[in-house]
């Protein structure tokens, strides 16, 4: 596939399917000062908003990669070009994170321009818990063949996140916010690995 058809494929997918979320995750990043302090946290307290709240944003930008094709004309039709598929969700996977990682990127340095003590390990770890949280919803919907569920899904696994707590172990999203961030490494590599499982139970189900 020649790169003018990638940008193509870029430039209409950026615009008809992935903007709304994009606005939704910049809502959620926009309305975080208001629920949390932003200036002049310490360590831990820095990674509260980071990983409490702007975690949901993984969740936004990843669970809808499969949503174009929920509708049965779309699905059709794609499968009726020589573009493979699942390439084309793992371009729409591959914006996605590229734009959470810019998003939560520039919340940290506003949270280190207001004096916080944010270093690169809040990032990442911000980074590999909303990846994790995105990766949970997008196998959801996978699986479902139903967006809505990927959000029940993602949804869910972060309430439990405020009752079970550290019992979740290396899956626990909040581990920062606790003063530890051990496992971090861990829930990204285990956040690749959904997603894998989400893209084989897709080209399962293609074949």
């Amino acid at each position: 596939m020649d790169s003018t058809l990638w940008l193509k494929i870029i430039k209409v997918n950026l615009r008809h399917n992935f903007l709304p979320h994009l606005l939704a995750a910049l809502a959620i990043a926009v309305c975080t000062p208001v629920v949390f302090e932003v200036s002049s946290l310490n360590g831990t307290l820095a990674a509260q908003p980071l990983e409490m709240l702007l975690s949901l944003t993984g969740a936004i930008l990843l669970t809808p990669i499969f949503l174009p094709e929920q509708d049965e004309n779309i699905r059709d039709l794609i499968r009726s070009k020589h573009t493979n598929y699942l390439a084309v969700c793992a371009l729409r996977v591959a914006y996605s994170v590229l734009l959470l990682a810019v998003l939560l990127g520039g919340f940290t340095l506003l949270m280190r321009a207001c004096e916080s003590a944010v270093t690169v390990e809040h990032f990442t770890g911000a980074l590999a818990s909303a990846l994790f949280l995105g990766a949970l919803g997008l196998l959801g919907a996978g699986i479902s063949g139903n967006v809505t569920v990927g959000y029940m899904v993602a949804m869910i696994y972060y309430i439990a996140n405020f009752t079970l707590k550290e019992k979740l172990g290396n899956f626990y999203l909040f581990s920062m916010s606790n003063g530890a961030g051990e496992g971090k490494v861990f829930l990204l590599a285990a956040a690749l690995l959904v997603i894998a499982a989400a893209f084989e139970w897709k080209k399962i189900r293609e074949s």
